[in-house]
């Protein structure tokens, strides 16, 4: 393998998956995408990744077949192998009451409680998927003094955002339509860009990436 590492510049070794394959169950709509990565960095995102995929599926099982299937199963089977990571998970998750946006009842839904060090590990991973993604669209590793900037999708993020025209637009590559899909635009000079990652249908955070003085400016 002729390639380099993605993450490190190191050679790369073997191929990572983008985002992680533990998503995934059953066929894809298109195939998983893959980038050239070395081994240390393909192994030492484990962690983080297997936090990751708890902390979205926890909060999102209420709404998806899809991510329910992955806590009755694998994410089952994980917690019993290692009893710590599920107590953690499990103490900064709470039924609470849900509305629609006129203000009627829905009933109960999780909601999950986010810690700083839960946040360093999730930007971390949207990272690594960002990484990997503008490698797959555009050929390139994202320059080193860029900027990666992951913004949480609030009620006020995403009226400004305008979701709903976003999702209308054709920008949208979807890997599983029930699993992941994502939203890219960019400048095509500069390959500056916004992204939304789509997990289980409901995208919670977008992401910009941005050259260092366009960065400064926003």
């Amino acid at each position: 393998m002729d390639k380099i590492c993605i993450y490190c510049d190191k050679p790369a070794t073997t191929k990572e998956h983008i985002p992680p394959k533990q998503f995934f169950k059953g066929k894809s709509d298109s195939p998983l995408i893959t980038v050239p990565s070395c081994k240390a960095c393909n192994t030492s995102f484990q962690k983080d990744e297997d936090f990751f995929r708890q902390f979205y599926v926890s909060i999102l099982m209420d709404s998806s077949s899809e991510a329910k299937k992955l806590m009755e199963g694998e994410i089952s089977r994980s917690i019993r192998r290692t009893p710590a990571l599920g107590r953690q998970m499990f103490s900064q998750m709470k039924l609470v009451n849900a509305y629609n946006k006129s203000g009627l009842y829905k009933g109960k839904m999780t909601m999950y409680q986010v810690s700083d060090s839960d946040n360093i590990r999730i930007n971390r991973v949207v990272t690594k998927i960002i990484k990997g993604l503008f490698y797959h669209e555009f050929g390139q590793i994202i320059p080193e003094d860029w900027i990666i900037k992951v913004i949480w999708i609030t009620p006020q993020v995403e009226k400004e955002l305008n979701l709903a025209e976003m999702g209308k637009q054709p920008y949208w590559r979807v890997i599983k339509a029930d699993t992941f899909a994502y939203w890219v635009n960019y400048v095509p000079k500069t390959l500056q860009s916004i992204w939304l990652l789509d997990f289980f249908q409901i995208p919670l955070f977008y992401v910009l990436v941005l050259d260092k003085t366009t960065a400064q400016r926003n």
